[in-house]
């Protein structure tokens, strides 16, 4: 009985899955076939989301994610807490440099966006609040795995590094190299698509642990290093409002790019 009240319950996070992914309506058929739960099953399914209210219809028909649960993600603590405190200093640095700002966190092996600024000069870029991605496929991942436990470290480094398709393959050693790099710089930067370029700095904790990580998106054609500046120093910020015991800094001294 408990095997299939966990096997009901994984199809149900399954078709919520399908349903954020699509970003549009779905129609009964289209989750059934997107997420592989059978149609019987899913028309039972959405029926019980879409009574309690964590799926919506369209105009068309179709499914979407629905308020309700949005309402149950937002009283996250780690999350909420993180957001208030930054978005004073997120929308400074985004008014300052006026490129799109991203916020994260991680969630296990993913980076998951918590809050964005877009630009509409740098809004090319389809990271959404609550979006994931591997944390070796971002420059903000990439600062959140270089202060990650060593044993998560080891298992993503060890493991298949599958790279999105803008981005070139990485290698084992090119990836403990750029991890040590975060580490002593302060920050990681990749190309994001063929224009565009992430930058991204840690915030730390009140334990003085890293919590979270700040990005800015930047044209490829644009120098990071003033950027970088505005960048770390809105990080320390966002540091020192969440109670971090010394905001830590790292100099911007030798950049070139």
């Amino acid at each position: 009985m408990a095997d299939e009240r966990r096997s009901v319950l994984r199809r149900a996070l399954r078709v919520l899955e399908t349903v954020r992914d699509a970003g549009g309506g779905l129609s009964l058929s289209g989750i059934s076939r997107r997420s592989g739960v059978p149609l019987t099953t899913t028309h039972r399914i959405v029926a019980e989301l879409h009574e309690w209210g964590a799926l919506e219809r369209d105009d068309a028909g179709g499914y979407r994610i629905g308020l309700r649960l949005w309402e149950v993600a937002a009283g996250t603590p780690r999350s909420v807490g993180l957001q208030r405190v930054a978005l004073p200093f997120m929308l400074d640095l985004f008014e300052t440099t006026h490129r799109g700002v991203h916020l994260a966190v991680r969630e296990k092996d993913q980076v998951v966006f918590v809050e964005r600024f877009l630009s509409s000069e740098t809004a090319t870029d389809r990271t959404w609040v609550g979006g994931r991605y591997e944390l070796h496929s971002t420059a903000i991942g990439l600062v959140l795995l270089a202060h990650a436990p060593r044993e998560l470290q080891e298992e993503i480094v060890t493991g298949p590094l599958t790279m999105p398709g803008w981005s070139s393959p990485i290698t084992e050693h090119e990836l403990r190299r750029t991890l040590a790099g975060i580490r002593r710089t302060g920050y990681a930067t990749t190309p994001i698509r063929q224009e565009h370029r992430s930058v991204a700095a840690p915030i730390h904790g009140s334990g003085g642990t890293v919590v979270a990580a700040l990005s800015l998106i930047l044209p490829l054609t644009e120098s990071y290093g003033p950027r970088l500046a505005h960048l770390q120093g809105t990080a320390r910020g966002v540091s020192r409002a969440l109670g971090a015991p010394q905001a830590r800094s790292c100099s911007s001294a030798g950049v070139r790019k």
